[in-house]
C-alpha cells in the first residue's frame, strides 16, 4: 500500500484530482479539513478544548459557530496560533491512525492525504511520495470567482499566504497540471498510476 500526499494551492483542482483517484484506482482519501471539522463536532474529541479557547459562544444549540470563531481568530493571532497548536496535531494523529489501520486491514493499494498544509505539517516524513496539484495563477483566481464567488482581494489574500510555487515543486515527486481539459488530467493520472 503506498501512502501519497496530495497538495496544492487553493483553486488548483484538488477536488478533482481526489475524485478522479476515487474512479481510477482502489484508495482511501484522507481530507484533513474533514477530519477537523469532524473532531470539533460536539462528540468529536475537540469540544472541551473550543468551548475553553473560545468560551461559549462556540457553540450555539449545540452546533458549532464557525463564523464566531473564524472571527475571533481573524482578530487575534495569539488566539490563531493557540487553536492551531491544539487541533493541527490532534488531526495528524487522527490521519496517522487512519494510515495505521489501512496497513492493517490490507484493503485499498492507496492511501491518499489530502491538506493544505500537508508540506509545513511534514506529511512528507511520512508519506511514500508528494503529488502537487498546479493550476496557474490565471486559471485559481477565475476558478475561485466562479465556483466559489470569491473576490480579487480574497483570492490574493489566500494565494499570497500559502507556499510558493518553487516550493511545492522541491518538496513533490510529482506534478499533475490541472490548467488544461478534464480529459488531459484524468490521462496524467491514469499513466501515472500504471507506473506502480
Amino acid at each position: 500500500m503506498r501512502v501519497i500526499g496530495v497538495t496544492g494551492g487553493v483553486g488548483a483542482g484538488k477536488s478533482t484530482v481526489l475524485s478522479m483517484l476515487k474512479e481510477l484506482c482502489n484508495c482511501e482519501i484522507v481530507m484533513a479539513d474533514d477530519i477537523a471539522k469532524d473532531m470539533m463536532e460536539p462528540d468529536g474529541g475537540l469540544y472541551q478544548e473550543l468551548i475553553r479557547i473560545f468560551g461559549d459562544k462556540a457553540y450555539e444549540n449545540g452546533v458549532l459557530n464557525r463564523k464566531y470563531i473564524a472571527e475571533q481568530m481573524y482578530n487575534n493571532d495569539s488566539l490563531k496560533r493557540e487553536w492551531t497548536a491544539i487541533v493541527h496535531p490532534a488531526v495528524n494523529s487522527r490521519i496517522f491512525s487512519i494510515i495505521d489501520d489501512a496497513k492493517k486491514a490490507q484493503k485499498v493499494d492507496y492511501v491518499f492525504i489530502e491538506a493544505a498544509l500537508l508540506i509545513e505539517n511534514g506529511y512528507d516524513r511520512i508519506c511514500d511520495e508528494i503529488w502537487y496539484v498546479f493550476a496557474d495563477a490565471g486559471t485559481r483566481i477565475e476558478r475561485l470567482q466562479k465556483q466559489r464567488g470569491y473576490t480579487p482581494e480574497k483570492t490574493g489574500a489566500i494565494m499570497d499566504s500559502q507556499l510558493s510555487d518553487d516550493i511545492f515543486r522541491s518538496k513533490s515527486q510529482f506534478v499533475i497540471d490541472t490548467g488544461h481539459d478534464i480529459e488531459s488530467t484524468y490521462n496524467i493520472l491514469k499513466n501515472k498510476l500504471s507506473e506502480y
